[in-house]
């Protein structure tokens, strides 16, 4: 008798374990469909919108001659590869 109830027990969990893994790709799989048909029925609705960018201050002139230098580097290392 004791086997009868461990071997339900048992049952009842892999059922419960099955279930909630089904229930868990179901619903993965809907969230997918409903981002895709969000796509593709919307094109606009994929656009973020992007606010202008500040106008950056013009470099200094250390910061020019440090930029100068790194292109420079980088220059000569493609010459080398």
């Amino acid at each position: 008798m004791i086997h009868d109830i461990v071997r339900a027990a048992l049952v009842i969990a892999v059922l419960a374990a099955g279930c909630s893994l089904l229930v868990e790709t179901r619903q993965r799989l809907a969230v997918i469909e409903l981002s895709a048909r969000m796509v593709t029925a919307q094109p606009y609705a994929a656009t973020v919108y992007q606010p202008t960018p500040m106008p950056q201050p013009e470099p200094g002139r250390l910061r020019q001659l440090g930029r100068a230098t790194l292109d420079l580097a980088d220059a000569a290392l493609g010459i080398v590869r």
